[in-house]
């Protein structure tokens, strides 16, 4: 998502707390060259480095939060008002909600995760900001999400107002176990304020050559296939 919004011309804000700054620009520029870069020698040296440099990380719209890990809740509404206000960014990526609390030793996390998708509403419709937030899920009883398991609003790990506060919140779904399957993604539409629209949007191929995601036929809820 963040790789085809700098391709359009938008300014993105990156936040994300389980892997390095080095992790996030190697994963950009992999995409504009279809190819795994992380996993290069020296990455430096590939071909065509310099023009996926300039076609991303070097177009100048692109602003990553250099922390690892939980932090405190009112910095990162600092930072991301910063993103906003201060360098103009489009959108923000906040991967993840989880993480943020998780070093917080007293209270109680639900309700911080509250506190915080409050605020970080109202910094949305304050702002004009568009914010991309990943949230882990909720182990379900029987089969795990790891096995292909349907999502659903419940699911979402720690607050309830992760659901209730978001526009859109889209689940993904795979089997990581099934030998055909396993690099297949389902797209469950779980809420749609704008349209209205819900259910499974389609399903994506993760290519392990170029770590990109494409639009497959879409296999139906019951077991038959139809093109989307």
């Amino acid at each position: 998502l963040a790789f085809n919004f700098i391709r359009q011309g938008l300014k993105c804000g990156y936040v994300a707390l389980e892997e390095s700054v080095d992790r996030t620009a190697l994963g950009l520029l992999g995409l504009a060259l279809n190819r795994r870069l992380q996993f290069d020698e020296d990455p430096f040296k590939a071909e065509g480095f310099e023009e996926a440099w300039k076609s991303t990380i070097g177009t100048g719209q692109v602003y990553c939060y250099d922390h690892f890990g939980s932090t405190d809740p009112e910095n990162l509404l600092a930072k991301i008002r910063y993103l906003r206000v201060s360098l103009g960014v489009d959108f923000v990526v906040l991967d993840h909600i989880s993480i943020v609390v998780s070093g917080i030793e007293e209270g109680d996390e639900r309700r911080t995760i509250d506190n915080l998708m409050t605020k970080l509403r109202s910094l949305v419709e304050e702002t004009g900001v568009t914010i991309i937030l990943v949230s882990h899920l909720k182990r379900p009883d029987g089969k795990g999400h790891e096995d292909g398991a349907r999502t659903s609003l419940s699911q979402l790990r720690g607050s309830a107002a992760i659901g209730q506060l978001s526009d859109v919140v889209l689940g993904l779904e795979r089997d990581q176990q099934d030998e055909a399957q396993k690099n297949v993604t389902t797209v469950r539409i779980l809420k749609n304020r704008p349209a209205s629209v819900t259910g499974v949007a389609g399903m994506m191929t993760y290519n392990l050559e170029t770590g990109r995601m494409t639009e497959s036929p879409f296999t139906g809820e019951d077991g038959g296939s139809s093109e989307f």
